[in-house]
């Protein structure tokens, strides 16, 4: 009896082992690149980048270029359409 709670003992370490040091540590990797993703340093890093690119695009003249501008037009008004056959 003795015998097989040692080995269970053993195999239990292990397994144990074995996932830590395979499972484990992909997660521990994943853990650690959503923690710097989500760093309150890039939060606010990210967030007055953004602040300064709408400042700059209400400054300029243009925001969207012509060949933009007549993309988006067509593309609203194609949803527009799809829209109203639908009714």
């Amino acid at each position: 009896m003795k015998l097989f709670i040692y080995k269970s003992l053993i195999v239990i370490f292990l397994v144990f082992v074995l996932f830590h040091t395979t499972i484990g540590y992909v997660l521990r990797d994943y853990e650690g690149k959503i923690y710097n993703t989500f760093d309150k340093e890039k939060i606010s890093f990210i967030r007055e980048k953004i602040r300064e690119e709408i400042k700059d695009g209400i400054n300029s003249d243009r925001i969207l270029s012509q060949e933009d501008a007549a993309l988006l037009n067509d593309f609203i008004n194609k949803i527009r359409s799809e829209i109203n056959s639908s009714k």
